[in-house]
This record gives C-alpha cells, structure tokens and sequence, in this order.
C-alpha cells in the first residue's frame, strides 16, 4: 500500500491550491495569531500556550480521522487516503526546479521571491549562491521530514499516525523558532517535530554515507564544529554536502535577526546546477527506501507462504 500511494503521489499530485495542508497551514497562522498575541509576554506563559496551541490544532483533524476509521468498512482505503494526504513533496519539488531555472536565466529577484514560499529566512539578502545553498538545504531536510518522515510514521502507525506526523511538522513551520516572534512560542512544536523527525533522518543519513562513502561522511562530520543545528539534522546536512560536492551551512536571517550556523565546508560554493543535483540524491535516497520496504514486505510473504 506504501508503494502504491507514494507512486499514486509522484504521479497524481493535488495542485498547491485544492490541497488540504494549504488549509491546515492558514489555519495554524490563524490560531498563533489568536493565542500568541504579544511575543512580549512572561516565556513561561509563551511555552504553555504554544504547547497548548499543538493541542487544539491537532485535535479536530485527528478525532475527524478516528471518528471515521470507526464507521468505515475498508480502512485500508482510508489508511491510504490519509497517506495520499500527508505527501505534497512534488508540489516542492517543482518550486525548487522553478527556482533553479530562475537563477539559470540570471533572475535573481524572481528566484528570491518564489523562495520565500519555501524558506521562512529574510531572502532579500542572498546571493545567488545563498539562494541555491538555502534551496540545496531545504531540499535535502524536507524531503527527509516530509517524505521519508511521513513514510515511516505510516509504517509504524498507520495513516492517522502518518498524518498526525505531517501536521506537526507544518506547526513546527508555520510557528518556527527561528522567527523572533515565535522564539518561545513556537518551541514546543520545533521539539515534538525534532523528536518524531529523527528515525527519518537518521535513515536518510545513513542512506547517504552508504552512497557517497563512510570516510568522507565521517571525516566531515568530525572535522565541523555544530553551532545553532540539531545533531541529526547537523549529521544530516554534513552527508547532503558531501553527495552535493559543495558548501552548506553558514549564517541566516530570520527577520532583522542573524542566526550564525556551522559553516559546512566541502569542495566548493554551490550554483543553480546543484539544486537540480540535490533533487536527484533525494530520489535517490527514496528509491533506496522504497526498496527496502519492499525487500521486508517480500521476506514477510516468503515467511508466511512457508509456514
């Protein structure tokens, strides 16, 4: 079922306009706005309401879901529903392209302007090389989070499980850190997601070091101090580099405020040719994933044909 709906998704993607996470999304900006009126107030009544914020916010959709597994008679129907629903990454995909093609034809404030659908980071500031090192980067992360990530919780859990995965992640997005607005509002949501995220990238992880070479990932991630990046998505970024072959990592802009990162050094500055290049090491890093399911699920049937 895994591999039927994420093909049904590569092939037959919802349009960004008609796609149910678009709603969710406003829907998430509406209700910070509600409950999160002052980023001035006390940090601990900041944290209760951006945890209690999650709550409301998952709640309806979720209880929606369950309340349906109880009166449907093909759950697996509804399980591969819910999948469908949790995978928008072609619709990503075609934006990181676009913005490649952009940056190939020399328009660097187009390609700036169809970047802040994808990057919370000020854009006004990069370069053409910080537009496609951003763009590598985002690529690289969110088709672990929101591919693999998604791909993983259904496995473990379901289709409820694989939606309530990816609707957390988009709080996490919507309600990011890394905004001054959301510096502790938006905390709890960045740590649920860090901490569900972290079977997916550390598969993805993996995948690459097995691709691209053990020594050179492991000599990278060594050899780099982190500063202001989670360990995983840090070991994350450090391999994407290396199957890249350029820089990543560096200072951002979130707002009016720079938020100084590990520089990411490898052999080069990246161009517009490695969004395209980075694109192709997250498929295949899928189709290894892909793989491996369907290794397992024969395994499984070869077991039960034999009992």
């Amino acid at each position: 079922m895994l591999l039927a709906v994420v093909l049904a998704a590569n092939w037959f993607s919802l349009p960004a306009a008609y796609h149910p996470l678009t709603l969710f999304r406003y829907y998430a900006r509406q209700l910070a706005q509600k409950v999160h009126p002052d980023p001035t107030r006390p940090v601990q009544q900041q944290l209760t309401s951006g945890s209690l914020a999650i709550v409301v916010a998952l709640a309806p959709p979720l209880l929606l879901c369950y309340s349906l597994y109880q009166f449907s008679e093909l759950p697996q129907l509804l399980d591969a529903l819910l999948l469908y629903l949790s995978l928008d990454w072609q619709q990503q995909r075609k934006y990181m392209l676009g913005i490649s093609d952009s940056l190939k034809r020399g328009q660097l404030t187009l390609a700036k302007e169809q970047a802040t659908k994808l990057l919370l980071r000020d854009t006004s500031r990069l370069t053409a090389m910080g537009v496609s090192k951003a763009i590598i980067e985002s690529t690289v992360l969110r088709n672990t989070r929101l591919m693999l990530g998604v791909c993983c919780w259904f496995l473990a859990g379901g289709g409820i499980a694989a939606l309530a995965y990816r609707l957390l992640q988009e709080l996490a997005q919507q309600w990011n850190s890394k905004l001054p607005l959301n510096r502790y509002f938006g905390r709890p949501a960045a740590w649920l997601a860090t901490i569900t995220a972290a079977p997916a990238v550390l598969i993805s992880s993996i995948i690459l070091v097995l691709q691209h070479g053990i020594s050179r990932c492991y000599k990278q991630v060594r050899q780099i101090p982190r500063l202001n990046i989670n360990y995983l998505s840090f070991l994350l970024l450090c391999c994407g580099s290396v199957a890249v072959r350029c820089n990543l990592g560096g200072p951002a802009y979130y707002g009016h405020t720079k938020l100084l990162r590990s520089r990411i050094s490898y052999q080069r500055e990246p161009a517009w040719q490695d969004i395209g290049n980075a694109v192709r090491v997250v498929h295949f890093a899928q189709l290894y994933f892909m793989l491996l399911v369907l290794s397992v699920t024969l395994v499984q049937l070869a077991l039960i044909w034999l009992k």
